[in-house]
């Protein structure tokens, strides 16, 4: 299953979200969703965010890909770091949290993310210089 996620980063934190149903409740992700047929990636990160944050992202950068398994299935999650002027609304979540990179270790991600996380926090200078 092709999975996006997109991080968004602003004012030097960065938006986690914490999942409130299903099998993965209470969980914390970066926010996006599956990717559908005849769908780009990027197509996907923006609808998902629409539905999910209330929000048109503006900027959209390629990131990293991971791989997680999730209930016997296969999943290739491609992250995105992504800028917008609107504020993200918590539609979908049990919760938003902006958090430093360094802080982000105190909640409970997916394994994909996780790697996302390490990375993220390699290299936040570089990403913040990157997104603007």
């Amino acid at each position: 299953m092709d999975v996006v996620c997109g991080i968004f980063i602003k004012d030097e934190k960065v938006l986690i979200a914490k999942r409130k149903y299903g099998s993965s409740k209470g969980k914390y992700e970066f926010p996006g969703g599956k990717v559908e047929k005849n769908e780009t990636k990027e197509e996907a990160l923006i609808r998902e965010w629409k539905e999910e944050c209330g929000i048109t992202l503006e900027k959209i950068i390629p990131f990293m890909t991971s791989v997680d398994f999730q209930d016997g299935m296969h999943i290739e999650l491609t992250s995105f770091l992504c800028t917008s002027s609107q504020i993200p609304q918590c539609l979908e979540h049990e919760e938003f949290i902006w958090t430093t990179p360094e802080h982000i270790y105190d909640y409970n991600f997916f394994e994909a993310d996780r790697q996302l996380v390490e990375c993220l926090e390699a290299n936040y200078s570089k990403i913040q210089k990157e997104i603007g």
